[in-house]
């Protein structure tokens, strides 16, 4: 499975509707949601989620009325100072 980042306008929504909204990604099938970042000053959300492929992963986003900023397919990562291949 290949790994996403979504970014998403949030507006004003409020902490309890959000815990609602987080509940349902991770609850939700067609991707796995590894982890979900919110600013509330900043009205962002980023969901970081695996999809088999940038269809799916759109069709996901989709299904669950999520528009997003920009989708970007995350292929290296690092938490160390080395490069990993996702």
């Amino acid at each position: 499975m290949a790994r996403y980042l979504s970014l998403h306008v949030l507006g004003c929504l409020p902490k309890p509707a959000l815990a609602v909204l987080c509940q349902n990604l991770f609850a939700s099938r067609g991707a796995t949601v590894r982890r979900i970042l919110a600013g509330q000053i900043a009205e962002k959300l980023l969901v970081e989620f695996d999809a088999p492929d940038a269809e799916a992963a759109a069709a996901w986003l989709r299904e669950r009325k999520l528009v997003p900023q920009w989708v970007m397919r995350v292929d290296y990562e690092s938490d160390d100072g080395t490069v990993r291949d996702l």
